[in-house]
């Protein structure tokens, strides 16, 4: 399956992904009600959470698995298989640890965490232990999604979601409108969705990589040569959910369930736009991989160039709208007034503070593909070391809205420092070139494109419907505008216009 196939199998999903749960979101919020889907927001806040204990052999796994496909010994297929039953069998360990810890404690975070107004506590408590049991089969399912990415079967995995998403969304949405609102019905539901997930992933895996039959065992020897790279992972990935997560889980303790409900639908949004990335690295990590491997560095670093600049197209695009238009955003999206006036200052300085890293995260593909993630463990150190304690005075003090400032200029502040230090170490002679002609251009197209708009002065006193329209339009322009100032979206536009004359 070709590079090509993969980034634009992923980004259909991704984009197919974040479209429905914009579309679904509001249905929720309306039939549930703040509260309860302040719930369903806590529930995405665990899920992230318990990925601490992932210990980074799931991406180590996706790692291993390109190198034995890129491989003819036979040998190494075998070594291989072993590791995989030992990674299984430390999955269920942990999967059963979470589960039961979450259903052992699920009043207590009813009780003493969640501030509860007008919802039962023990239905609260009843959904908690539900999220319990859905967070460990997830857990195991992210074991066997790395290892099908790993394997470049993208176009599979990325149709696979697009179908779980579906029944995800559209199913629960169906259950609220015509058999019952109860958030209990939703987290059922869910649950069913998440068994049958983790079954087909499973399966596919295995058949994938001829595995043959499941074994439950533990091989210390077969797991050792791989820990130094997990263990970088897992340091690096737990230091990530700190930083990512913290304010999150601090704000679900100070909110009212009714707020955090609110800035769920911040998280949403501000998630949606690091999700773009994934579509691009899912692709290029293992590419990078083998290309170092055969040696071909140079080409690496080409690709590379190539997937930032065409990220920073859709950032700069995507970004721009949702920061300078946020109220008109989340009003034209959920029709709540309140919400929309609550949260539209956060989600300008979320939103901003992760299109910066978007951009930035793209250096972790240079290190992961290299094997070396050393200066990203001590990258990461150093950020927990100052942003933690900055997001905790800022959460206690200032509330939402001070936490969101804090990672706006946190941010800005590691990508003007921190990436030049990156491209010195792993793609030396790169970053000057990189920011001159990948990524400055766009960003100079976008800042006078939203400069025009604003000069234009359009209203939004229009319906909900229409709104929605009109910054749909202006993103699609500004988009557009972005693809021709960049060199890789010429190219792409150019063939594309050529491909249809021939046809034609």
């Amino acid at each position: 399956m070709n590079l090509k196939k993969n980034i634009i199998a992923n980004f259909f999903g991704q984009f197919y992904t974040i479209i429905i749960g914009i579309v679904m979101v509001p249905f929720y919020l309306q039939y549930l009600g703040a509260e309860a889907y302040g719930l369903v927001g806590f529930f995405a806040l665990m899920q992230s959470w318990m990925m601490l204990l992932d210990m980074g052999i799931s991406p180590t796994l996706g790692r291993e698995v390109a190198k034995v496909r890129s491989s003819v010994e036979e040998s190494v297929k075998v070594v291989f298989k072993k590791l995989l039953h030992s990674l299984e069998f430390v999955f269920i360990i942990v999967a059963v640890i979470i589960t039961s810890s979450i259903l052992l404690f699920s009043f207590d975070i009813s009780s003493k965490w969640l501030t509860i107004e007008s919802m039962d506590i023990n239905t609260v408590s009843y959904c908690i232990s539900l999220m319990g049991v859905m967070i460990g089969l997830r857990f195991l399912s992210s074991l066997y999604r790395s290892g099908i990415n790993g394997a470049e079967e993208q176009v599979w995995l990325s149709t696979f979601n697009i179908i779980i998403v579906t029944f995800k969304f559209v199913g629960v949405f169906l259950i609220l409108y015509f058999i019952s609102t109860d958030v209990l019905y939703f987290f059922k539901y869910q649950m069913i969705i998440a068994i049958v997930e983790f079954i087909i992933l499973a399966i596919k895996f295995y058949k994938v990589m001829d595995i043959g039959r499941f074994k439950l065992y533990f091989s210390y020897e077969s797991v050792k040569p791989i820990l130094p790279f997990a263990m970088g992972i897992a340091y690096t990935g737990g230091i990530w959910i700190l930083l990512t997560q913290l304010d999150k889980l601090l704000l679900s303790g100070v909110l009212p369930l009714a707020e955090y409900g609110y800035f769920a639908l911040v998280g949403m949004i501000a998630n949606a736009v690091l999700q773009l990335m994934r579509p691009i690295a899912l692709a290029i990590q293992p590419k990078m991989v083998s290309l170092i491997q055969q040696g071909r560095e140079k080409e690496m670093i080409v690709l590379y160039k190539k997937a930032t600049q065409l990220m920073s197209v859709i950032v700069f695009s995507v970004v721009a709208i949702i920061g300078i238009y946020s109220y008109e955003l989340l009003y034209s999206w959920t029709g709540n007034i309140e919400a929309s006036k609550w949260a539209k200052d956060i989600l300008f300085w979320y939103v901003m503070g992760n299109g910066i890293l978007t951009i930035a995260a793209f250096q972790y593909s240079l290190q992961f593909g290299y094997g070396n993630l050393k200066m990203h463990i001590y990258y990461n150190t150093f950020s927990a070391l100052i942003s933690i304690p900055l997001i905790i005075w800022s959460a206690y003090n200032y509330g939402a809205t001070g936490v969101a400032i804090v990672w706006f200029v946190f941010r800005l502040v590691s990508f003007l420092i921190w990436t030049p230090i990156v491209h010195h170490k792993f793609a030396p002679g790169v970053h000057k070139n990189w920011i001159i002609k990948d990524i400055m251009p766009i960003f100079v197209s976008t800042i006078l494109f939203i400069l025009l708009v604003n000069y234009i002065d359009f209203s939004f006193d229009y319906t909900r419907g229409m709104i929605f329209f009109l910054l749909l339009t202006i993103g699609f322009c500004l988009l557009v505008v972005n693809s021709f100032v960049s060199s890789e979206g010429r190219k792409m536009i150019i063939n594309i216009i050529l491909g249809r004359k021939r046809n034609v």
